[in-house]
């Protein structure tokens, strides 16, 4: 069956170098010209598999690219040219370490709530509740409050994504402006954070995009057709989720699955939830129903103010 994997951060090169060289010893690894052609109708594939990695923090650099070098597995990379050009970190990379009980008390205090009605969620799923506007604020204001300085800038540089964008294995593609809940957003934002994406690293880059991932990536929660529109309107041939199931034709375009592998994720649980494909997105929802269920409740509460 026909799998894309995707990745985030990986810390471990012989970890990495295992896991690579295990899926490459059971798949066909394909391109994105390939996937591109493939639900286009004008090829067939069979037992593929396609790597993809979001984010572009500067592990991309030292740990996975050199893997994907060796092996020749061709993969893309989702990034947003704002974190490059401006060289900051995106929001989840700067709350990381962050006190959770003075940010959610600033929170209560911002949104006129009572700490009491959310402070047993986990910060990252209350902050996926708010535009990324508000959750940048939220953040300032615990930096001024608490004298916290911004982190050292730990994703890769624009010489490291144009390097790794000349030597042809790996497509770049758009991964919005700031890395917002997209369906959080109006439709203002949501243009801006994919329309911009994809002009600014078009810029960057000197040629157009042609793929995307959506942050998060659940359709209904984190996006919605008004994504897919814009997304259609930009001339983006294919876009990927996080619905953890193979791939195949009948997939929208612009909502194509991908199967979630975990930095350092023990290689059994790996092999299992290859082999389950299409059954392992039944038993993920058990676990992704948590934030789904949880920011829902979040939202009836900070709404209700």
């Amino acid at each position: 069956m026909n799998k894309i994997l995707n990745f985030h951060l990986v810390d471990n090169i012989e970890w990495f170098d295992k896991t690579i060289a295990m899926i490459k010893s059971k798949y066909n690894m394909v391109s994105m010209d390939e996937l591109i052609a493939y639900y286009d109708g004008k090829i067939n594939l069979k037992n593929a598999c396609h790597i993809t990695v979001d984010d572009g923090d500067q592990t991309f650099y030292n740990t996975i690219y050199p893997v994907l070098k060796k092996y020749q597995v061709p993969a893309s990379l989702y990034v947003s040219p704002k974190i490059f050009k401006e060289q900051i970190n995106f929001w989840f990379q700067e709350v990381e370490g962050y006190h959770d009980h003075t940010l959610k008390n600033i929170i209560a205090k911002e949104t006129h709530t009572n700490v009491k009605d959310f402070e047993h969620y986990d910060i990252f799923t209350i902050l996926k509740t708010f535009k990324i506007e508000k959750i940048h604020q939220f953040l300032s204001i615990y930096r001024a409050q608490t004298k916290t300085p911004l982190k050292p800038y730990q994703n890769m540089s624009i010489a490291e994504l144009k390097e790794v964008d000349k030597n042809g294995l790996v497509t770049i593609g758009g991964h919005t402006m700031n890395h917002p809940i997209l369906l959080n957003e109006t439709d203002e934002s949501s243009a801006y954070e994919i329309n911009n994406s994809l002009t600014e690293l078009s810029e960057l880059l000197g040629h157009p995009i042609k793929c995307f991932s959506y942050p998060n990536g659940i359709f209904n929660y984190d996006f919605s057709e008004r994504e897919q529109n814009f997304l259609i309107e930009n001339n983006v041939k294919l876009t990927f989720t996080t619905i953890a199931k193979n791939f195949n034709r009948s997939d929208h375009k612009m909502a194509i699955p991908r199967i979630g592998v975990s930095n350092n994720e023990k290689m059994l649980f790996l092999k299992i939830k290859l082999f389950l494909g299409s059954l392992w997105d039944n038993l993920k929802k058990i676990k992704a129903t948590g934030e789904y269920k949880q920011r829902i409740e979040l939202q009836k509460i900070f709404n209700a103010q």
